[in-house]
């Protein structure tokens, strides 16, 4: 509460001023303009966040984001090129993310001088002023090769309301137990990767709080709404600062019968709380998600394009706005499929134009329009 006290009427003194009200103002009129001059399939595209195969697929295709991971990043200045080709032959600027976390989830592994970067669990024995330093330094780099969106950090604890160790604790991908711990730190690594131009993403909404990887197998939490409520207590101090929150892939059995990025009541409660940011998927093509849909294919490469798609309309109904694939050719089918629901159907169309929107904005942040 003390932090929310302290840190609020900064931010809204901020964006008050009539620098940043004529400056929003003109942002809005971008965002708007462009979105009215859409096809329904330009916009079904930018809903999309996909594996960054090739510059040629992405650009024919127009999806709104890409996924940069480690074996793309062996050559900095190569990839920068990459990229920059791909936002020359694109109509609407591409959102380029990546998941940086450092520790067990380094993508900059290859690259000399940064095979072994500190893990949260490090950073977290850390004053706040290193942290914010190092992600400095990290977000410097990305910034170099052409990066704008930063899946991290991780809120979720690092131990449950029961004393036990979750996955992201396990894997040392905490920042902490308590919030205020989680709190504090990941502030600092914020403040960073925002001085450097790098947007971020809260994850794993609300609380990664099981030992299971939910993108393997079914993860179930049984813990009291109590529990789930205080595991979600870091996304609602940070949401001044970031810039959207990425939904668990976790079913909390006593709040929802389905996992939370599929379900509208979980989504929703992110929504409360992030009412004009992202609001963003894991995988899709994580066997656990597509094991809540046909449980008996799951495990085959030929998954069936109907069952797929069953989950990428859970999705959208959910109300989530950017839907990550590490599938590339499953991208073009999500992309055809959700702009003809879009032809017949008022109330998704309706609900595409918002996360539309939230997306571009994000975009015309990071100057991408």
């Amino acid at each position: 509460m003390i932090f929310k006290t302290l840190l609020l009427p900064l931010v809204f003194a901020l964006i008050s001023s009539p620098a940043a009200l004529a400056e929003h103002s003109q942002t809005d009129s971008s965002v708007d303009t462009l979105l009215a001059s859409m096809s329904n399939e330009e916009k079904a595209a930018q809903l999309i966040l996909v594996y960054f195969s090739s510059t040629g697929f992405v650009s024919k295709h127009g999806f709104g984001g890409v996924l940069v991971m480690q074996n793309m990043i062996k050559d900095l200045d190569q990839l920068s090129s990459r990229l920059q080709t791909l936002q020359q032959h694109s109509r609407i600027g591409v959102l380029v993310t990546i998941d940086q976390e450092g520790g067990k989830v380094n993508r900059l592994k290859y690259l000399p001088g940064w095979k072994r970067l500190p893990s949260a669990q490090t950073m977290s024995h850390w004053p706040d002023k290193k942290i914010e330093a190092h992600s400095r330094r990290v977000a410097g780099l990305l910034k170099k090769a052409g990066v704008h969106l930063n899946l991290a950090p991780v809120l979720d604890p690092s131990h449950n309301r029961e004393g036990k160790q979750t996955l992201i604790g396990f894997e040392h991908r905490a920042f902490g137990r308590d919030s205020d711990s989680i709190v504090v730190r990941t502030s600092a690594m914020i403040n960073g990767f925002h001085s450097q131009g790098i947007l971020t993403i809260a994850k794993h909404f609300p609380g990664y709080n099981v030992a299971e990887h939910s993108d393997h197998e079914i993860a179930i939490s049984h813990a009291p709404k109590e529990h789930v409520a205080a595991n979600a207590e870091p996304f609602h101090r940070v949401a001044p600062l970031v810039d959207g929150v990425m939904m668990s892939s976790i079913q909390y059995k006593n709040l929802t019968p389905n996992p939370a990025v599929l379900s509208p009541r979980m989504v929703a409660w992110a929504r409360e709380i992030y009412p004009d940011k992202l609001i963003i998927t894991d995988d899709l093509w994580g066997m656990a998600l597509r094991s809540w849909i046909s449980p008996e294919q799951a495990k085959q490469r030929n998954y069936p394009d109907r069952e797929f798609l069953r989950l990428v309309r859970m999705t959208l109904d959910a109300g989530n706005d950017l839907l990550m694939i590490t599938y590339p050719e499953k991208a073009v089918l999500m992309k055809q499929a959700i702009a003809k629901w879009m032809q017949t159907d008022p109330e998704l169309r309706e609900k595409v134009n918002r996360s539309v929107r939230r997306i571009l904005a994000a975009k015309a942040r990071v100057k991408l329009i």
